[in-house]
């Protein structure tokens, strides 16, 4: 659908671009939706003040779609990595319009040294931004008898190159069968709160009692101080009286701390999702079970990106996604599959426990994969994800003569303009157009006044768990007058580019 509301110039628009562009200059209708490939396509509609825009956009190729208002570009990037771009602001993709590709060859095998010379599993990677260091924990299995687990972990500057700490594990395990920690330390996941201090919770297992959430601090996130168990088994018959197991912990912009775990009966080796918070991460506070054992966020991680909440788990054979609002952390929504075992021999048995980052607008994952092949052996590998083209991308722009907003899968973004040529929309690459919907407003009129002209073409849903909920429309605010303009929306076509 295209449905456009042009108060200057609405008695004209009432083509449905079944069989021609109307009022557009170049570009094709094809299926109800305008597609420029081979030059620009231009809609002229005068001097306006000030807009409200939504649109739903794609490229169908790769390339780069701008938008621009007020002499400010929205870039979305669909080659290499992706990236949204505004002003000084660099956002991924949004999730749902990545794809990802896991690396030919694990990045960590099992160690030399007795601790991990075993397996190597459960990682977890977390960049630190004041040194430009990559940290890599991951649990380690002992090679001979009893599989006790312990935590190491490796730096890199890259991301690639990767140097083990020499006196690893950083946590390890007493042996003794009283202590909550005596038999395994495992499952690391790590968070740098503002004061500096890292925190690492874990599963910490004592024989006869099973595994728990323990707590561990440290100042540089090398040495480590043990504080013992932060997240206890649940009374009897609850769904986490058997066992605590694979947290993952999220501080919120307010300060707020977020832990999801997998809880389990006695005899349960999966369990369901629970859910905790804490105001300081000592204290905490269960909310119970969010999510059933079939549902379950299980080796979760979740990263805190510009459009909500994403995790990133294990499911059967496969990695999934799944989105939440920051505002309700607890209502989780599906998003499909995102990765399949079985691209190497490594880990044609299983994948598990993906650890999440972002960085530079890039989508990276870390994780351990299983084969049954002999020697039957857990490796770490890693993925990385690249933009899709195909997808629709609802976008949202708001120009009160003086400021532009952009709104891109509900999160929004603000910057001054200079007051030049309202709207600009071009593409490197092949676009689409589709479910525009404009408001303007001419210096001296009713912003009130508008009218409605609409045609049938692709729509899609809105896509699940975008974040923060806004108005990507917003309100239609009258501007002061400015030198008189025409407001332009053009699409450019450039040599399609090949993966």
């Amino acid at each position: 659908m295209l449905l456009l509301l042009l108060p200057a110039l609405a008695a004209d628009l009432s083509d449905d671009f079944s069989t021609d562009q109307g009022l557009w200059t170049g570009g094709t209708v094809v299926d109800g939706v305008l597609r420029v490939a081979d030059g620009p396509a231009v809609l002229d509609v005068g001097a306006v003040t000030s807009f409200t825009a939504t649109l739903r956009v794609r490229m169908t190729t790769e390339g780069r779609l701008n938008l621009e208002a007020g002499g400010q570009p929205l870039q979305l990037e669909f080659s290499g990595p992706g990236a949204v771009l505004f002003g000084e602001t660099r956002w991924p993709l949004p999730p749902e319009h990545v794809a990802w590709a896991g690396q030919a060859d694990p990045v960590r095998e099992r160690g030399d040294d007795y601790w991990d010379g075993g397996n190597v599993l459960h990682t977890e990677v977390f960049y630190d931004d004041e040194t430009a260091t990559w940290f890599m924990y991951w649990t380690g299995e002992m090679k001979d008898g009893y599989p006790y687990r312990e935590i190491g972990v490796a730096t890199s500057t890259d991301g690639v190159t990767w140097t083990a700490y020499p006196g690893n594990p950083v946590l390890s395990i007493d042996y003794d069968t009283t202590t909550v920690d005596g038999i395994h330390v495992h499952m690391p996941t790590v968070v740098r709160e503002a004061s500096g201090t890292w925190h690492m919770f874990y599963a910490c297992y004592q024989n006869n009692v099973g595994n728990r959430i323990c707590h561990a601090t440290s100042r540089e996130g090398i040495l480590w101080d043990p504080l013992g168990v932060v997240l206890d088994h649940g009374a009897a018959g609850e769904f986490d009286s058997g066992s605590l197991r694979m947290p993952d912990v999220w501080i919120d912009d307010g300060g707020t701390w977020h832990m999801w775990y997998d809880g389990t009966l006695p005899d349960e080796h999966y369990g369901p999702t629970g859910y905790a918070t804490s105001p300081d991460g000592t204290t905490w506070t269960k909310h119970g079970a969010i999510l059933p054992a079939a549902d379950a966020l299980q080796g979760l991680s979740v990263w805190a990106s510009p459009y909500g909440l994403v995790s990133f788990h294990n499911k059967d054979d496969y990695f999934r996604m799944a989105t939440a609002s920051k505002a309700d952390p607890s209502v989780w929504t599906d998003g499909g599959v995102v990765l399949t075992k079985g691209w190497a021999s490594w880990n044609d048995g299983y994948i598990q426990a993906p650890s999440v980052w972002v960085k530079d607008t890039t989508w990276k994952m870390w994780f351990n994969g299983y084969t049954y092949t002999e020697p039957a052996q857990e490796r770490i590998g890693t993925a990385e994800a690249h933009a899709q083209p195909g997808g629709w991308l609802d976008v949202g722009l708001r120009w009160d003569g003086t400021t532009l907003t952009a709104t891109v899968h509900g999160a929004d973004m603000t910057l001054a303009t200079n007051g030049s040529t309202p709207l600009r929309v071009y593409a490197e690459g092949t676009a689409e157009l589709d479910d525009l919907v404009l408001t303007t407003t001419v210096a001296g009129e009713d912003s009130g006044d508008t009218a409605a002209d609409t045609a049938g073409g692709d729509t899609e849903a809105n896509p699940p768990g975008g974040g923060d909920e806004a108005d990507g429309c917003g309100c239609n605010g009258a501007g002061a007058p400015t030198a008189a303009g025409a407001l332009v929306l053009g699409l450019a076509a450039l040599r399609r580019r090949r993966r």
